[in-house]
């Protein structure tokens, strides 16, 4: 009996199939878009219409200039528990990493005076930084450090967890937190950062941290792939 559903879906439910049967793991790359084709016996437009909508399911990624390749399982992220990057990822069993790519002192824009209170222009530390997760780049983030609060910082290895370093050696935790998380294309920087092409499906999250003493300590605009996380809420009581 044939199936009413569109042809690229139905190569969609063939190809997953495929994959699935010959237990191909995490990141495990695809063959050739022109010997899947051939395989599944369709044009390599309804070939991309398939691939594309298992991309939007995050079942597989595309990697620019590398091919297709099946997405790893999901982190999960709790963001009411205060922990890093590093260690939430090492907890899961991934591999971390990070890369700073630049770290500036610069003049507190009028948007984020809004978000933070500080005054415009008044020096504020700018971090960018890509983060690895079994050496696939999930996120780029960017973190505005109040400089008043750590001195020196900008001497320090920012490839590790910054929140440890700020606990550790300026003796600073949040104690107060505001996250926000919602859907938004990639594009210009961050695109080109994560190897994704512009306008491609992310997520973004931005988290606004005050100290105990009620001031302003950092703010946070992270740009993560679409497939990358999910959300986790434990409520007690």
């Amino acid at each position: 009996m044939l199936s009413n559903s569109p042809v690229y879906l139905q190569v969609r439910d063939q190809l997953w199939e495929w994959i699935t049967a010959n237990s191909l793991g995490s990141q495990a790359r695809l063959p050739a878009e022109r010997e899947l084709a051939e395989r599944f016996r369709t044009t390599r437009v309804t070939l991309r219409q398939a691939l594309g909508q298992l991309e939007a399911e995050g079942r597989i990624y595309r990697s620019n200039r590398r091919g297709w390749f099946v997405t790893p399982a999901r982190l999960s992220y709790e963001p009411s528990r205060d922990v890093g990057f590093t260690r939430y990822v090492a907890e899961q069993g991934f591999v971390p990493r990070t890369e700073t790519l630049t770290k500036i002192i610069t003049e507190t824009p009028a948007w984020l005076a809004e978000q933070c209170d500080m005054p415009v222009g008044s020096p504020i530390y700018h971090f960018v930084r890509r983060r690895f997760v079994d050496d696939r780049c999930l996120l780029v983030e960017h973190n505005y450090v109040n400089p008043l609060k750590c001195p020196g910082l900008l001497n320090q290895d920012t490839d590790n967890s910054l929140w440890k370093m700020l606990r550790e050696t300026y003796q600073l935790a949040p104690a107060e937190r505001k996250i926000e998380v919602c859907s938004q294309a990639l594009v210009g920087d961050e695109a080109s950062i994560l190897n994704v092409n512009q306008g491609s499906t992310g997520l973004y999250l931005e988290r606004l941290c005050y100290d105990e003493n009620g001031d302003f300590l950092e703010f946070d605009r992270e740009y993560w792939l679409h497939d990358a996380i999910k959300l986790v809420v434990n409520i007690e009581g």
